[in-house]
């Protein structure tokens, strides 16, 4: 019994490490891509652009409490662009770049580097949280 749920527990573990690694390679972007270059980019099925604000509006579903006033999304906005957070990102959607975990992990130092593909999240989202939460408490 106790090998069992030992064993269990050890793989749903490591699906979930590695569901959890796939998963946030999807806010992929092109870190040096010009504001023109995202809005053609915007124009393909394969990428989608995401304005910040949309996250401050919905942060309350992920981290608590009650949604930001349009007062504190202001703020929060405003402190977004102090602390040099682009305030929208175009991401890629089609599938996960690279395209296997295994390389995802080969890369992960580079993956906020500022250099061609970088994840949006590794790079910007403790401030993005961070600044989330002041404005919830202004």
């Amino acid at each position: 019994m106790f090998r069992r749920t030992a064993a269990t527990l050890a793989l749903t573990t490591a699906l979930v490490a590695a569901g959890a690694g796939a998963a946030s390679a999807h806010e992929c972007f092109i870190a040096n891509r010009s504001a023109q270059g995202n809005a053609g980019a915007s124009n393909s099925a394969n990428w989608y652009t995401l304005q910040i604000e949309e996250l401050y509006r919905s942060g309350h579903l992920f981290l608590g409490g009650e949604p930001l006033t349009d007062a504190q999304v202001e703020t929060a906005l405003a402190m977004t662009k102090e602390q040099g957070v682009p305030l929208s990102f175009t991401v890629f959607e089609k599938f996960t770049i690279p395209k296997s975990v295994g390389e995802l992990e080969e890369v992960g130092s580079q993956s906020a580097d500022g250099k061609g593909v970088d994840h949006f999240f590794v790079a910007y989202g403790d401030a993005i949280v961070g600044i989330f939460f002041a404005a919830q408490a202004s």
